[in-house]
């Protein structure tokens, strides 16, 4: 038959665009197969860092003889980038029992202090901004650090002093409230110079503002 060779050419391109199409479509679906596993892996590294983050919280309030301060619960109002900001407003004021200098926290950590309140809202100055300055105590001795806008304190030197600190890196720093113990940061070391290295303010859902100090 003269068509036959027609015919057979015919199949072979119409079974050509047919495997193209599927692959094609087999494509897409691998896509979107990879963008859910990205969804599914960013998913599950949060919920890792949230279950790291409730362990230790729960090791902290449950199953320690730290003693706990009293404190309440806050939610930061409006933006919370802190790369530009380094203050933010809280939802609670002097209405809830929150000063001018008290501490806010994450777990033991100390992530900013009160520096205005109102009835209702407070401001906070943030343990990276510049304007921060608190006194630590390291190794039993105390210390005044400074903000520097960036992710360390560093340290001020008493005019009248001439100790020389015999920091180590990784010592802790603290701040004493009565029988409270606050971390504010850890001794690390930048051109043989001492700085605080102060943990990364990334997590901004749990803060509590300590009331008690």
């Amino acid at each position: 038959m003269i068509d036959a060779p027609f015919l057979y050419i015919f199949d072979n391109v119409r079974n050509f665009y047919i495997a193209l199409n599927l692959n094609s479509n087999n494509l897409r679906k691998i896509k979107i197969l990879e963008s859910e596993n990205d969804y599914l892996r960013s998913i599950n590294k949060y919920l890792l860092a949230l279950t790291s983050k409730y362990s230790e919280q729960n090791k902290i309030f449950q199953q320690s003889s730290i003693e706990i301060p009293v404190s309440v619960g806050v939610q930061i109002l409006g933006d919370k980038n802190l790369v530009y900001n380094q203050n933010f407003i809280i939802n609670k004021g002097s209405y809830s029992g929150l000063n001018v200098g008290d501490y806010i926290i994450d777990g033991l950590n100390v992530v900013g202090r009160i520096i205005t309140t109102n009835f209702n809202t407070s401001e906070v100055i943030t343990i990276n901004s510049i304007d921060y300055g608190d006194e630590v105590f390291i190794n039993g001795k105390s210390y005044i650090v400074s903000g520097t806008n960036d992710n360390y304190l560093s340290f001020v030197r008493n005019k009248n002093s001439i100790e020389i600190p015999d920091f180590k890196t990784g010592d802790i720093a603290n701040v004493y409230l009565d029988k409270i113990i606050l971390k504010l940061g850890i001794v690390n070391f930048e051109n043989d110079q001492p700085i605080l290295l102060i943990s990364d303010i990334t997590n901004l859902e749990n803060l509590r503002a300590v009331i008690d100090g």
